[in-house]
């Protein structure tokens, strides 16, 4: 039987500083992608989930899967196996390692807006799947092929550079390349935004 597994990493995040957001590319582009190239003919849906906020969770990056209890177990190894995450956990960059959180055996379980009609919540796994890959593609893109850096130290240097460009696309190109193009597939339609004004993108 399929469910969705979350398995997330808190991120440190000093008192004093801003989130090491960095880290959150590297992981994505070190350890879900090499999850993803060995596991997702086994893995039906996932998507990923950057937040920071100074609260009991902090910086956490969550990668969700929705698949079967075995290959759960295999994901989680390949992380735990991983250099990436070896690196971090002996550096200090997690905070506690890794947990990994059973959820629920329905796509929606991971739909979080209760007044979201059926029809929405059994489609949108699917829409934020495609998101997710469209991410790690555009960071391989802009990666342009390089290896990624042995030293933790030169990671941490080219993943802020990489961070930062993903930034600007979103900042620069976001309303054109994805909100434009997702009204297209409805036809254009005026949305009620937040906060609720309807605006036409």
């Amino acid at each position: 039987m399929c469910r969705w597994y979350s398995f997330n990493f808190n991120i440190s995040w000093d008192a004093q500083e801003r989130p090491k957001t960095w880290v959150d590319i590297f992981i994505i582009d070190t350890i879900v992608r090499e999850v993803i190239l060995q596991k997702k003919s086994e893995i039906l849906l996932w998507r990923i989930h950057r937040r920071w906020a100074r609260d009991v969770h902090g910086h956490e990056l969550t990668f969700d899967c929705f698949t079967n209890e075995e290959a759960a177990s295999e994901v989680e190894k390949t992380i735990r196996d991983s250099h990436a995450f070896e690196v971090l956990h002996e550096r200090g960059g997690l905070v506690n390692g890794l947990k990994v959180i059973p959820g629920e055996t329905d796509t929606r379980g991971l739909t979080y807006k209760e007044n979201w009609p059926e029809s929405l919540k059994k489609a949108w796994p699917y829409y934020i799947n495609g998101c997710c890959e469209m991410f790690l593609h555009l960071i391989d893109a802009l990666r342009g092929g390089n290896n990624v850096p042995a030293d933790i130290s030169e990671a941490e240097q080219y993943y802020t550079r990489v961070n930062n460009e993903l930034v600007q696309i979103w900042q620069h190109y976001g309303s054109d390349s994805f909100f434009h193009h997702v009204s297209g597939i409805f036809g254009y339609e005026p949305l009620y935004a937040q906060p609720r004004t309807l605006l036409v993108f």
